[in-house]
Order: structure tokens, then C-alpha cells, then sequence
């Protein structure tokens, strides 16, 4: 199951999304892995379907 952790932190306004995501040109993807942390940047792109 995948929820928010903070609720605090989340971000749900479709215009705040898109200029969080145009600010950027990467992003990083954080994860444990046997007790391992890994940060590994991407870049990326998307298309707004909507």
C-alpha cells in the first residue's frame, strides 16, 4: 500500500504540481535496500494529458 507519509508536506493542487515539476530537471529517487540507502538522481520528462 502506498501512502503519504507526511500529510503535511503533500501537495495535491494540479497547478502547484505542474510548476513544482517545471522548476526541476531532476529528480531523485531515494531508497533502503538491506540497510543500504541509495540516492540515485534521473533526470526526466512528462507530457500533461489533462
Amino acid at each position: 500500500m502506498n501512502t503519504m507519509r507526511r500529510k503535511d508536506r503533500e501537495v495535491t493542487d494540479k497547478q502547484a504540481i505542474i510548476e513544482i515539476i517545471e522548476s526541476c530537471q531532476c529528480c531523485r529517487i531515494g531508497f533502503q535496500d538491506e540497510g543500504e540507502v541509495y540516492i540515485v538522481p534521473m533526470n526526466f520528462g512528462y507530457e500533461d494529458n489533462g
